[in-house]
């Protein structure tokens, strides 16, 4: 019988949380093991999800900014991209940070087992390996579960890989789409809609609700909303799907419940995520699963079983690479004792990766009014600044919400070029609990974004009649 091998930490899954949860372990000095499934490293977030997909994002609108010729040179180049030539800098960029998670992962000595995994007990971890070998046990004196998540796929949706396709197989579509239906108005479909339209492709855009992206800041909606009609998005609101039905080889129907027939070559189904939860044999140890088998945590990530902890999408909201990757070292910390002053932050910042992206941080002017708190608001139009008239990138605002008697702020939603990056300075504004004065005493290099910060500030406080400033 094989000698069952302990270690300090097992980690199961290798996506932000579970790299995150190893790497900290490891710079604590502990015997860390990651149990992988799949033979290949990183997880949705950098094969299916967030890294491919905001790679063919940066190629679709690169590619565009050479057809528009808005910097006055003209480049020849060929018309008809086969998908291949359109997928190549995803596949490179994949590549390469594979390539690099492995390398930090020897560097850092963590033992990587591929296979898959269930639990025996609390401390004791079933491997069974991808190949014909017998599976195998270690032992652990804590684990941190992130899985991941996986698309919902549901029953109605003849999932094909040819003509109907989830958000993981999408990319591996083989030909550009003539038409393409996009069923779900979530983040990923919103994303998706807004690369196939950049590409000249035609999009439907069908949405249960009347609103897309209801969290969102109800002006920074309605200009995405703009944005995507714009790029010739038929946006279907308040519409659900009846069926979708196969008419010839490269021809399909998505019949919708008010009698619509939506003719197409391509649907895609972006109907939200489930999580990696099931097969673990996690219920039978004493983990508590609630809605969706989402494993429910406290505030340090630890399950009902206190050396199990889970990091990341497995655990719900918000699901971002961001906040897992500070659940996944919360965890670790806690697990070993070495947490300080270490916790989630109370605000943090969204990024979608639409054109134009939009990102936020902190309350909305919805959430406010309905908590009856006073604000003020101060925008910044991006054809204000000179940065974006060089760059050929003029359209969004910069948006900043703000307590009219102490000038802390509340709330900064944007939506314009590299919005998902110039969050991150409102973002740490807010966290030190500084004022707007903050961005008009400040000094900014010019030309850059960041100066629609001050812009921003000095008309808040215009608003407020100020007398000096």
């Amino acid at each position: 019988m094989q000698e069952v091998r302990h270690f300090d930490l097992v980690v199961i899954g290798s996506g932000p949380a579970g790299e995150t949860a190893a790497m900290q372990a490891s710079k604590l000095k502990k015997h860390v093991a990651l149990v992988e499934r799949l033979e290949r490293l990183g997880g949705v977030s950098l094969h299916t999800g967030t890294v491919p997909s905001k790679s063919l994002r940066e190629t679709v609108v690169n590619l565009a900014m050479i057809r528009q010729q808005s910097h006055g040179i003209q480049i020849a180049f060929k018309e008809n991209l086969t998908t291949a030539e359109l997928m190549f800098r995803k596949q490179h960029v994949i590549q390469e940070q594979e390539s690099s998670l492995r390398r930090n992962l020897d560097k850092n000595r963590v033992a990587v087992l591929h296979g898959i995994p269930r639990f025996l007990s609390p401390n004791l971890l079933e491997i069974a390996p991808n190949e014909s070998d017998e599976p195998y046990q270690i032992s652990m004196d804590y684990a941190v579960i992130a899985t991941g998540s996986s698309p919902r796929r549901p029953d109605w949706a003849p999932f094909d890989h040819e003509c109907v396709f989830d958000s993981d197989t999408i990319l591996e579509i083989e030909q550009l789409p003539r038409k393409i239906t996009i069923i779900g108005a979530g983040v990923i479909g919103c994303e998706y809609a807004c690369i196939f339209a950049k590409m000249g492709i035609r999009v439907n855009l069908i949405a249960r609700d009347r609103d897309i992206l209801p969290f969102l800041d109800r002006e920074i909606s309605e200009n995405l909303v703009f944005n995507m009609r714009n790029q010739r998005i038929t946006m279907r609101l308040g519409e659900n799907v009846k069926a979708i039905r196969k008419v010839g080889p490269q021809e399909m129907h998505v019949e919708l419940e008010s009698q619509k027939v939506l003719p197409c070559s391509t649907v895609l189904v972006a109907a939200g995520r489930l999580a990696n939860s099931r097969d673990l044999g996690l219920e039978k140890v004493g983990v508590e699963l609630g809605h969706n088998a989402l494993i429910v945590t406290n505030e340090y990530h630890q399950t009902t079983l206190p050396n199990l902890y889970a990091a990341g999408d497995i655990i719900g909201f918000p699901g971002l690479a961001s906040t897992s990757m500070i659940q996944a070292r919360i965890a670790v910390l806690h697990a070993f004792r070495e947490l300080q002053n270490e916790s989630m932050p109370r605000e943090f910042p969204f990024g979608i990766w639409t054109i134009p992206p939009v990102a936020m941080v902190g309350k909305t002017e919805e959430e406010l009014t309905k908590a009856c708190i006073p604000y003020e608001i101060g925008i910044a139009h991006f054809k204000e600044i000179t940065r974006t008239h060089i760059m050929a990138e003029k359209d969004g605002i910069l948006k900043l919400l703000f307590d009219p008697e102490t000038l802390k702020i509340l709330g900064v939603h944007i939506i314009g070029p590299r919005a998902t990056e110039l969050i991150h300075l409102g973002h740490s504004v807010m966290h030190f609990e500084g004022t707007i004065r903050y961005f008009i005493n400040a000094v900014f290099n010019s030309p850059t974004l960041d100066e629609a910060y001050r812009v921003a500030a000095f008309n808040g406080l215009n608003r407020l009649d100020y007398d000096s400033l």
